[in-house]
């Protein structure tokens, strides 16, 4: 029995090799911004980005009034300024509960455009369908939701 034992003590634990959900999510975003830096836009510290310009955790309110960091705010050329919340989910957890909150903290948003863009198939397919819906049929503002990193990139790069 205790030779049986100790075979588990030589099984890594599986924990030491995965990221935190916090930590995924902070290396899809600096994934995003390369991308955005590729694709020949220039990150600014100016709250009000030019054209083709950038800004990194960009503060607006959310639906409970309290200040809220997007991943970007984003002045492209052609779609005008946009505000992109990014998140990660590749393991089943609790980001499809959140989908109220980041679909009602982005109408509260100053832009007239903003984007949700998810990567990883850790939510709920009736969430995302839910979300998709109920993006579409917001008033007063355009919210474009991206369940994939390519989808997004074909809508910037137009």
């Amino acid at each position: 029995m205790d030779k049986q034992l100790a075979l588990f003590n030589e099984i890594p634990s599986q924990k030491q090799n995965k990221e935190t959900p916090k930590e995924s999510n902070s290396r899809f975003c600096k994934d995003l911004e390369e991308l955005l830096i590729t694709l020949g836009f220039i990150e600014t510290d100016n709250n009000n980005p030019d054209k083709n310009q950038f800004k990194k955790r960009a503060q607006y309110k959310d639906m409970y009034d309290s200040k809220r960091h997007s991943a970007f705010l984003l002045n492209h050329n052609i779609h005008g300024l946009l505000r992109i919340e990014a998140h990660r989910q590749v393991q089943s957890g609790s980001v499809d509960q959140k989908f109220p909150f980041f679909l009602e903290s982005l109408k509260n948003a100053p832009e007239k455009k903003a984007i949700l863009v998810f990567e990883g198939n850790g939510y709920k397919k009736e969430a995302f369908k839910w979300l998709l819906d109920n993006a579409e049929k917001t008033k007063n503002k355009k919210i474009n939701v991206f369940g994939t990193i390519d989808t997004f990139i074909d809508y910037i790069k137009c």
